[in-house]
């Protein structure tokens, strides 16, 4: 069997979410969450967090609604443009990740088990730099027991994927792998987030074309719910939820042998 990280992301946007993600954990489906610490209820999310048996990580955010005031809300359109030319305040990006690496630890009292980025953003330039730098300055010699996400596709899988790819992940799996992090070795889930995409079609490529020791494939699930709030995927979040817990789901990992897997150097 090939082992593969299923990383639920955006635990902490809100109650739908954090249930959806927990309910997959129990149930063995999901293996990792990367949380948004700067969501309003970051501080009751991780009380559950805490004894969920999965990996946890640090989901960088400067793009949602909860950025606040230490680094106000960019667009990501935006904010790639503005590293990729260098104009982006490096001072303020550093400030910024190091105030949600302490909030990850003031209320999950450990350091994450690994870190990724709210569409994509920790790999950014400016971004990948600033977030190595802190964790050379938060953990020493530890830092590289925490994982890095790399949203590098190891063969096709669209041109959403590929550009991901192109806009800072190759050049961030180069550093992460200089310095010694743990990475994952395939990384797949990039698709529009059409409501009514067929998951069983994308997850049988995906799963089906894994390549290395561990790959990663994200996913964004949710519990259906009267939600009035800014969230444009919420349609696919809910389709999502519903795939991971199907029977057809099930069948599918056993057919072609995966077993799903925490990152290997996080907390048991």
């Amino acid at each position: 069997m090939q082992d593969v990280i299923i990383n639920a992301d955006d635990y902490a946007m809100d109650s739908a979410v954090d249930a959806a993600i927990l309910q997959l954990a129990d149930r063995g489906v999901v293996t990792a969450t990367s949380a948004m610490v700067l969501a309003p209820g970051w501080p009751r999310s991780a009380e559950a967090l805490r004894d969920a048996p999965l990996s946890r990580g640090l989901h960088l955010d400067f793009t949602s609604p909860f950025t606040g005031e230490v680094f106000p809300r960019q667009s990501i359109t935006g904010l790639t443009i503005r590293t990729h030319t260098g104009v982006l305040d490096r001072k303020r990006v550093k400030q910024s990740i190091e105030h949600q690496f302490v909030l990850f630890e003031e209320h999950m009292k450990e350091a994450p088990d690994f870190v990724d980025g709210h569409q994509h953003a920790h790999q950014l330039p400016i971004v990948r730099e600033a977030l190595l730098e802190v964790l050379r300055e938060r953990y020493g010699s530890e830092a590289s027991r925490i994982g890095l996400r790399i949203c590098v596709p190891r063969k096709w899988r669209g041109l959403r994927a590929s550009i991901i790819a192109r806009t800072g992940s190759i050049r961030f799996d180069e550093l992460a792998a200089a310095s010694g992090y743990a990475t994952n070795s395939d990384f797949a889930g990039v698709y529009d987030f059409n409501e009514n995409a067929d998951l069983e079609k994308f997850w049988t490529c995906w799963l089906n074309g894994l390549e290395g020791p561990l790959p990663l494939i994200m996913c964004h699930p949710a519990g259906r719910s009267d939600y009035c709030g800014d969230d444009p995927i919420r349609g696919a979040r809910y389709r999502e939820y519903d795939w991971l817990l199907s029977p057809e789901f099930e069948a599918l990992t056993q057919r072609v042998l995966k077993r799903p897997a925490r990152w290997p150097l996080a907390s048991p």
